[in-house]
């Protein structure tokens, strides 16, 4: 695979990312739909692999450079697997379970230690296991999980498959 062609297959990434945030924040602003913490942390997650994505466009076309690009790309893709399975798995769980996470991401942050935030985010609870959209049957945390599979293919693909150009 040429470095070029990486690089496009870069920026077709990023513009799917830029485009699956836009569309979260136009659910947010315009339908209303507000984001729980594990939804706020897809979001970063999201972020970061749309800067992970620009250094593949950047900087794509060294071979060392191209093999931190898909690992970095595929550690964060993992993470978000990880976010969004784990509330997708919240979804699906009976709906009178006693978990919590209706408090703000950024007042756990201001108020509990980091370790403390963490597990209250990952124990889920009401807000988290809400479904309050859904497209084609799925739930906005099951189009994330997707999109991060998808994502964690790429970024492997691109590893494994380096373009032979520079050293």
């Amino acid at each position: 695979m040429k470095a070029a062609s990486q690089q496009f297959h870069y920026f077709i990434a990023f513009l799917i990312l830029s485009a699956l945030l836009v569309g979260a924040n136009y659910l947010q602003v315009y339908m209303g739909i507000n984001p729980c913490p594990l939804c706020i942390l897809q979001r970063i997650t999201f972020g970061l692999l749309g800067i992970v994505f620009l250094l593949g466009i950047a900087f794509g076309f060294k071979r060392c450079v191209q093999m931190g690009i898909g690992s970095a790309g595929l550690l964060v893709s993992l993470l978000g697997i990880a976010l969004s399975g784990r509330q997708v798995w919240l979804q699906h769980l009976p709906k009178n379970f006693d978990a919590n996470c209706d408090v703000s991401l950024n007042y756990m942050l201001k108020v509990l230690p980091l370790q403390d935030v963490i597990q209250k985010v990952f124990a889920g609870g009401t807000m988290c296991a809400q479904v309050e959209w859904t497209f084609l049957h799925l739930s906005l945390a099951e189009w994330s999980l997707g999109w991060f599979i998808l994502f964690a293919i790429f970024c492997f693909v691109q590893l494994v498959m380096p373009a032979k150009a520079g050293i």
